[in-house]
């Protein structure tokens, strides 16, 4: 009995795994706000390298009261930001929160930010796979991203 216990524990551990896997996030970070500052923004890829659409539909984090799901939009000529209750990653595509489109709107800061903290995001998907990652604080837009100007 105890065998079979251990297999079923391994193979529940395996497919977490290989979840995972199929879900990368890199080039993630959260933009440093001003000291006062109770909102602040997290941008990364997100990549879905699996065979079935992923999708994003909550995001939590221990620094945060709440973390929210937004895009960038224009509207008559204006820039506004509209929360999304969920982000659909098709299969074998990739999705990139950036400044000015898709973003995650991290609210009511619990401790200070600075350059070089990193801040803890827990992502949770719709079939209930959750993938915690680790984030750093930085000024503004990676230096790659500035090579083209």
């Amino acid at each position: 009995m105890k065998i079979l216990k251990f297999f079923a524990v391994l193979a529940i551990s395996f497919s977490q795994f290989a979840w995972a896997q199929s879900v990368q996030i890199s080039e993630q970070w959260v933009r440093e706000a001003p000291p006062n500052a109770k909102v602040l923004a997290a941008f990364m890829m997100i990549d879905n390298q699996s065979e079935e659409t992923q999708t994003l539909v909550a995001v939590s984090s221990p620094d945060f009261e709440r973390v929210e799901i937004h895009q960038t939009v224009e509207h008559d000529g204006m820039m506004h930001m509209q929360q999304q209750e969920q982000l659909v990653i098709a299969a074998k595509q990739q999705v990139m929160l950036k400044p000015g489109s898709y973003h995650l709107m991290l609210m009511e800061l619990k401790r200070p930010l600075i350059v070089g903290d990193k801040v803890e995001l827990t992502l949770k998907f719709a079939n209930k796979e959750e993938l915690v990652i680790t984030t750093p604080v930085r000024k503004s837009l990676p230096e790659a991203a500035h090579n083209h100007h």
